[in-house]
């Protein structure tokens, strides 16, 4: 990639595997380099849902990403997402042919689908029923996901992103459905119009329910760029390689009968950087962020379970063989959080775009305001042309009355309303008599009173 490019830095900072795959993708497919980015981490994130985090505090994370892309038609946001998700789609097909060649697999809890399309909540927590169970919800088009059963259960949504206990669901003459620690993925590509529609219909309900500070967005208006469909892809198959190891690794565990994730953890050099981190984080809550604190109020969670992803798909070497025993694998290093943190960070601009800023626009005036500032602007037209007339800068409040054309009730107002601006004053009197200072001169376009011209002549 060109150092000049807009993602150099951004891609520089990454992995060289995860980085080269990006791009091998990106120029195979032609899709804009924001979704390509988007996709590449949420199937990885779907190949680790044997695993989880274990913060300094002692509270488990999961790895899971919640994402949407955005983008214009015809843009190759499908064909990225198949190349990246094609070893687990491939694994799935693997399973159901697993599940059909033994009875005694059939309904094994460890052979169910790592991908829902079509997802209910009542079909996502038979999927998660057990302990320790994960999926991805991985839609091309997500016009129908948007209005689904499982994308209005917000609340729902938000627990089973931090880290969610337990899950249950009472079915009516069924037993009920109990989801122990379960991890759950969201990966939805959709178009500017579509996903613009939806917040209008939604009254902006994702975003006010905090559901929207989950999502890694990413939003491009960009077309496709010329395709390359014959280049070689090493990078992206070492990322194949490993994401089904990581799947067949997890469904040998829970087959043994082990339905504990692998757990990770920041070395304590991570977790020193990542203090400083968030220590510019809360800086910038008042300044760039402002708008986004939401979003960047949960940098420190998606920062960790990038980092996580980045570490697992860097650190650990390619595998002669899905069924070989997967390494110890060591601490997240502060490498992979200053990597996590650059994509966390963009994604705040990309935010930016789904959620612009409100443009402030000035109230329009009533029509009766309109009337009374038309009434005042030519009334004040009147007084100053028999001012210049008469070369004088006072006037009986009668003659200035009549010539105004206004009501007493409404010239009165006028008059206040002069005043305060200290455009004139009134001199009492029988016929108190109106001075006009040298703000009313100025605004009507004569800058010193018809006095003091007179006097320099």
């Amino acid at each position: 990639m060109n150092i000049f490019s807009p993602w150099y830095n951004l891609l520089r900072c990454l992995p060289s595997r995860i980085a080269s795959a990006i791009l091998e993708v990106h120029h195979k497919t032609g899709a804009p380099i924001e979704i390509v980015i988007l996709v590449a981490l949420s199937a990885m994130s779907s190949a680790l849902h044997g695993m989880a985090i274990r913060t300094p505090n002692g509270r488990w994370m999961p790895t899971s990403l919640y994402c949407i892309g955005i983008g214009p038609p015809v843009c190759a946001k499908s064909a990225a997402m198949s190349e990246f998700y094609r070893a687990i789609r491939d694994f799935d097909s693997n399973l159901a042919a697993r599940r059909a060649s033994d009875d005694g697999w059939r309904n094994h809890p460890a052979f169910r689908d790592v991908l829902q399309v079509d997802a209910t909540w009542a079909s996502l927590l038979e999927a998660l029923d057990g302990r320790a169970n994960g999926l991805t919800i991985a839609d091309d088009d997500c016009f129908d996901l948007l209005k689904s059963d499982v994308m209005k259960r917000r609340g729902k949504l938000n627990r089973v992103y931090d880290g969610s206990v337990k899950e249950s669901l009472i079915r009516r003459d069924h037993e009920p459905l109990v989801a122990y620690y379960p991890s759950v993925g969201i990966c939805c590509l959709t178009q500017p119009e579509i996903y613009g529609d939806h917040l209008i219909d939604t009254r902006f309900t994702d975003r006010k329910s905090g559901l929207a500070s989950r999502f890694l967005y990413a939003h491009t208006l960009e077309g496709r760029s010329p395709e390359l469909p014959n280049l070689p892809t090493p990078s992206l198959n070492e990322i194949h390689s490993l994401a089904t190891w990581f799947l067949e690794q997890r469904l040998q565990r829970l087959l043994a009968g082990n339905h504990e994730r692998m757990e990770l953890c920041l070395s304590p050099e991570a977790q020193s950087r990542w203090a400083q981190i968030k220590q510019s984080i809360d800086l910038r809550m008042t300044g760039d962020f402002h708008y986004v604190q939401d979003s960047a109020g949960r940098a420190t969670e998606k920062t960790w379970r990038i980092a996580a992803i980045l570490h697992c798909f860097h650190s650990v070497p390619i595998p002669a063989s899905p069924t070989e025993a997967l390494p110890p694998i060591s601490p997240i290093p502060p490498e992979a959080i200053d990597a996590a943190w650059n994509i966390v960070d963009w994604s705040m601009t990309q935010f930016y775009k789904v959620f612009p800023p409100p443009t402030f626009k000035s109230p329009k005036p009533s029509r009766v305001k309109e009337r009374q500032l038309e009434e005042t602007r030519i009334a004040k037209s009147h007084l100053h042309n028999h001012l210049c007339r008469s070369s004088s800068d006072t006037m009986p409040w009668s003659l200035a009355q009549e010539l105004s054309w206004l009501s007493a009730h409404k010239f009165k107002t006028v008059i206040a309303h002069m005043k305060s601006g200290k455009q004139v004053e009134v001199l009492d009197g029988k016929d108190p008599v109106i001075r006009f200072l040298s703000p009313f001169f100025a605004e009507m376009g004569y800058l010193k009173s018809v006095t003091c011209e007179t006097s320099s002549l």
